[in-house]
């Protein structure tokens, strides 16, 4: 049976999909022009290989804050597909409960540990 609900709420969550790949575009080219054109060459882009000079990047607000942003954005993005995919598979109501919540902790719990290693990063 059909229900108006579920379709608005369907609707809803797509629509927060296709913004979410709008912001990763957006996200990303930010995260491009930082890199590319503002500071200097040693700062962003001359790693001498060893493992600090990754984690520089993380002290610039700015790097880190576009690379929060893509990483919410990416991790909404594809567990949201995942989801579609995975509720297409099979229907009914108690399978697409499941799959929604099992879903939303995997992708919450890998945003909380990549938002712990962009701050633990800004503290080396």
């Amino acid at each position: 049976m059909f229900f108006l609900g579920d379709y608005l709420r369907e609707s809803r969550i797509m629509l927060l999909h296709y913004f979410s790949g709008v912001g990763i575009l957006v996200s990303g080219a930010i995260h491009l022009v930082l890199v590319f054109f503002v500071g200097s060459y040693e700062e962003n882009l001359s790693f001498d290989g060893g493992i600090f000079s990754v984690i520089a990047v993380y002290r610039n607000f700015a790097f880190a804050f576009t690379l929060e942003l893509l990483l919410i954005f990416v991790a909404f993005h594809a567990f949201n597909g995942l989801r579609v995919i995975l509720i297409e598979l099979y229907q009914g109501k108690k399978w697409e409960m499941s799959v929604n919540w099992v879903l939303t902790a995997i992708a919450a719990f890998l945003v909380i540990y990549g938002t712990r290693t962009v701050l633990l990063a800004r503290l080396i």
